[in-house]
């Protein structure tokens, strides 16, 4: 079912809300790697910083959310989906794997080490990417109500393992298929097609109150003011089946579903050349944002001296690294033959 697809490049076909949702995400993975260079206890009012990088961890759930919404009830050809999709994703993480490995060889040791921890989310979306198949099968054939199912059970399995986690009970119970990026997939399909009966303003106010509150309570979760004990998120990382820092708590998935649908009944339509050419080259702006960071580091974190000045030099940093990322992303995509590699 072609109609899914985002439009390309053309921007009257495009669906403008995920547009916007990828860009929120883009930046919210970036604001998130820089919220990472203070999470050594800094505080601010009595409250660590870091907990307020909550506030973004909407991000990869949502690409996720957009994967699915794009790419399920289709009509796929198995071979052409893998070569384009896989190879889409792995050309432009090879092209940057190689060149932060030549700029290492002038820097020291640390260099490739930093810009290669951030490559789980390449792993964890070729996973995914090869699931679609299969899952694509499921949802062509499913009906709603066999879809809400799937949904339930992800929702269940998610405050099972934050149970299970919290009291430290040996479990044989194993919903881990579940518990996994794979139903946010699912979640973003079903919500793409979702059209509630209710006044779209209302619904707007009502999935925002969601999402502060989700968020709040992801925020408690880091042990800024409740005890760490006091486990709110349940990450695929305390899974035997994947590792990955996807959280798939509760508030992890209000958090991004009030997000997506609040997004969509917006639908914000300013922008739209700088918001398509930011949603065209977010996976560059990805792959290549952490090396930005390498180099800039050094010039902002010597900058703050209490923990407001932190939290101002985090909205800057992160505001910088965007702009930085698209800039050279957008450069590097209008170089012939080296275009199609950078995203």
């Amino acid at each position: 079912m072609n109609s899914k697809y985002n439009g390309g490049d053309n921007i009257k076909t495009r669906i403008a809300y995920y547009d916007n949702l990828r860009v929120l995400a883009i930046f919210g993975i970036i604001a998130i790697h820089v919220f990472q260079l203070w999470h050594h206890g800094e505080k601010v009012n009595g409250m660590y910083i870091y907990m307020f990088s909550e506030i973004v961890r909407y991000a990869v759930p949502i690409f996720l959310m957009l994967s699915g919404a794009l790419l399920l009830n289709r009509d796929i050809d198995l071979n052409h989906f893998l070569k384009h999709r896989l190879t889409r994703i792995t050309y432009p993480f090879l092209f940057f794997l190689i060149i932060a490995f030549l700029l290492s060889l002038f820097t020291d040791k640390t260099f490739s080490y930093n810009i290669f921890s951030h490559s789980w989310y390449f792993w964890m979306i070729f996973g995914v990417y090869l699931s679609i198949p299969i899952i694509n099968k499921f949802i062509q054939h499913a009906s709603v109500r066999e879809i809400e199912y799937f949904l339930a059970v992800f929702i269940i399995a998610s405050v099972f393992y934050q149970f299970i986690l919290y009291y430290n009970v040996e479990n044989y119970f194993n919903l881990n298929f579940f518990a996994a990026p794979i139903g946010f997939l699912v979640l973003g399909y079903y919500l793409s097609i979702r059209d509630f009966k209710i006044d779209s303003r209302k619904l707007i106010i009502l999935m925002f109150a969601v999402f502060v509150i989700a968020t709040s309570m992801k925020m408690l979760s880091t042990g800024a003011i409740m005890p760490k004990s006091f486990a709110l998120n349940y990450e695929a990382t305390q899974s035997a089946v994947l590792d990955s820092w996807v959280d798939v708590s509760i508030f992890a998935i209000l958090q991004a579903g009030s997000l997506f649908v609040l997004m969509k009944h917006l639908n914000f339509t300013g922008f739209r050349k700088a918001i398509v050419s930011l949603s065209n080259l977010s996976y560059g702006m990805y792959l290549i944002n952490s090396i930005i960071m390498f180099y800039i580091t050094p010039f902002f974190v010597n900058l703050p001296r209490n923990g407001f000045e932190i939290c101002i030099v985090i909205v800057l940093m992160s505001v910088f690294v965007f702009v930085v990322s698209w800039v050279m992303i957008w450069v590097l995509s209008k170089v012939p033959v080296v275009g199609k590699y950078c995203s």
